[in-house]
């Protein structure tokens, strides 16, 4: 990894913490840079990493944030700040009566012309997850669509390093962002962490951590 990636931990946070930021941290950001206050903003898949930290920023940005997520995350997203909750397993979030003015997808499956329909005129969506399928709808007719109807369809582009992931830093060392980690699993636990996250239960982040050797331990000599 360059240089220029990366950035000191803040003593502030623990290792754990710090580690959930970076790439969580930097789509969150981005893909909340257009709420303002007033605004509508739906997050899909707003259960997880990025999404827990995107419903804060987008409630701090003073935005009416809605989270999209299965039904056991509901709880979950109301207490990081959500103002309404949509179960994607029993509701369609793109039939809304009241469109929104942002949509960040994290989870991007439904498609271009169903997502354009819950989008107000002149509103943004902009996806970073999803099937590949869906991307390269968005992609490929998402802009077309987008321009003729008077509204912005997107993939949501991340860009690495500190600049773009230490203002959430900041803001969870202050405490005006809270980190969520749901689970940590040992390194030789990564198929069970790839697991817990691929049928859907983490809330918030899950993060896999190297063993620690016992303190006065050798270290073991090469075979």
């Amino acid at each position: 990894m360059s240089e220029s990636a990366i950035a000191h931990k803040p003593n502030q946070l623990t290792f754990a913490e710090a580690s959930t930021i970076p790439q969580a941290g930097a789509i969150a950001l981005r893909g909340t840079e257009r709420a303002v206050a007033g605004s509508r903003v739906l997050i899909n898949g707003a259960g997880g990493g990025s999404g827990s930290f995107a419903i804060q920023l987008a409630r701090r940005l003073g935005a009416h944030v809605t989270g999209v997520d299965n039904a056991a995350k509901q709880d979950f997203m109301r207490s990081v700040g959500a103002h309404d909750v949509v179960d994607y397993r029993r509701d369609d979030f793109t039939r809304t009566t009241q469109p929104y003015d942002l949509i960040l997808d994290l989870v991007a499956r439904r498609s271009v012309l169903a997502n354009r329909r819950a989008l107000a005129p002149g509103g943004a969506y902009r996806c970073v997850g999803g099937s590949v399928p869906a991307l390269l709808r968005v992609l490929i007719v998402g802009w077309t669509v987008g321009r003729v109807t008077g509204r912005s369809m997107g993939l949501l582009d991340v860009n690495e390093g500190p600049a773009h992931f230490e203002p959430l830093a900041e803001l969870c060392v202050t405490g005006d962002v809270r980190v969520h980690i749901d689970r940590t699993f040992a390194l030789d636990e990564v198929p069970a962490a790839l697991a817990h996250v691929g049928e859907g239960r983490a809330l918030g982040k899950v993060v896999v951590v190297p063993s620690e050797r016992e303190p006065g331990a050798a270290a073991s000599e090469p075979a």
